[in-house]
């Protein structure tokens, strides 16, 4: 059913002191590639996450630091300093930080003035897991544990990440994630034609059913064998969605972290449990052919962005939208950016395959309205229950994907 306008605000708003914003900072949540701190006294980066800026370093011994990007002084942004000798330095009072926060130096203050004692920058939990960089900026007394994504706790040469701007509310982004796991489980199913992507319709029911870490979400598509064509990812709490990639031994998932009410970033992974990707699967990633979209020089917009309505600069405009991109992926995501920043989901009009989409907004809604009565998401100390895999493969009964035991083998192998 569609949402009413008050939850539609619920749901999407995500700044300080919003329901679902204090929810969201009850995570880890992803903040950076960890190769853009690479070494000790890299150049500090600004951060943007649930409508506040951050300040990231790492010093010179090598810690992690996320500082409130205003510097106690009069507020100019810490990450337009410098980072040198144990702490982050004001580029305009030269006031130096370490990464706890604490006053390490302040030029031209007497040494008895009351500021050494009183003076002291925001700072919040930060630290390497996985190839990236997680801030925690919730109750710095309540930590939860960090989510272990199988793609995590696999050496780098088996996995590739990469981040990028979708620019739309984070859960019109994430919606986006949850049609493209479906529609990349009918093309994988034969049910959709190569030259148009959305245009055919196919036989297929999705289902969803509610798990410890969120959705287990599976879209099944008829076929003439005896079996259904069966593939299952899911929606893990707060923001992940995870993608079947037709590839033996290779899955994909993708954080959706909100930077502000309207808009989101994105980090993707594509990996294997067993090996080190080839070169023949990290050139098709390159080439944009994944879930890895090609970027603008230096940016992480999309080369395809909402501006030049999805056709990079020097290519000739196709006849029809879907020829504007390499991935069913990339084109979900145009198609979430379409309805505007936070689209009005009042007047929209939901199906009986939307119930995935209709689940993660349920469980999320239902989270933040608990928090404020004061219960805390149980899933927020259950960092293990993220060790799922998505599943694509043929079943005997699509009506008990959830139950059937070659399917819960292949979404949490004991391996």
């Amino acid at each position: 059913m569609a949402l009413s306008k008050e939850d539609n605000e619920l749901l999407t708003r995500v700044g300080p002191e919003t329901p679902m914003g204090e929810l969201f900072r009850r995570f880890w949540t992803p903040v950076l590639l960890a190769n853009e701190l690479p070494e000790p006294d890299s150049p500090p980066i600004r951060v943007k996450l649930f409508g506040e800026f951050f300040a990231a370093f790492r010093d010179t011994q090598g810690r992690l630091g996320l500082l409130d990007a205003r510097c106690p002084h009069r507020g100019a942004d810490l990450s337009f300093g410098l980072v040198e000798e144990g702490g982050i330095r004001c580029g305009r009072c030269y006031w130096k930080f370490d990464v706890e926060g604490n006053i390490l130096d302040m030029p031209l203050e007497p040494a008895d003035s009351p500021l050494w004692a009183e003076v002291k920058a925001p700072s919040f939990r930060i630290v390497e897991f996985g190839g990236l960089l997680w801030g925690y900026v919730g109750p710095q007394d309540d930590v939860p544990d960090l989510p272990e994504f199988e793609w995590t706790r696999v050496e780098p040469e088996q996995r590739y990440l990469s981040r990028f701007l979708v620019e739309c509310n984070y859960m019109q982004a994430m919606e986006g994630g949850l049609d493209a796991a479906r529609v990349a489980a009918l093309k994988k199913a034969g049910a959709l034609g190569p030259d148009d992507p959305m245009g055919e319709d196919a036989a297929h029911t999705v289902q969803a059913r509610e798990t410890e870490y969120g959705l287990l979400v599976g879209t099944a598509v008829e076929s003439e064998a005896q079996q259904a064509e069966m593939s299952v990812a899911q929606w893990l709490m707060p923001f992940y969605t995870t993608l079947a990639s037709g590839k033996r031994d290779i899955y994909e998932g993708t954080a959706w972290a909100p930077i502000d009410d309207e808009s989101t970033m994105a980090f993707a992974v594509t990996y294997s449990p067993r090996k080190p990707l080839s070169k023949r699967l990290l050139t098709e990633i390159r080439q944009g052919k994944r879930i890895h979209p090609k970027l603008q020089e230096g940016m992480y917009r999309r080369e395809r962005n909402r501006e030049n309505a999805y056709v990079p600069e020097g290519k000739e405009r196709p006849t029809d939208f879907a020829s504007r991109f390499e991935t069913s992926f990339e084109m979900a995501l145009a198609c979430q950016e379409s309805m505007g920043s936070i689209v009005d989901r009042s007047q929209e009009m939901l199906g009986p395959n939307d119930g995935a989409v209709e689940g993660a907004r349920r469980i999320l809604m239902q989270a933040a309205v608990d928090l404020m009565e004061g219960t805390i998401p149980v899933i927020v100390h259950k960092g293990e229950a993220y060790r799922v895999r998505a599943y694509a493969a043929q079943v005997a009964d699509a009506e008990a994907f959830d139950e059937d035991e070659q399917v819960l083998r292949g979404i949490a192998p004991e391996v």
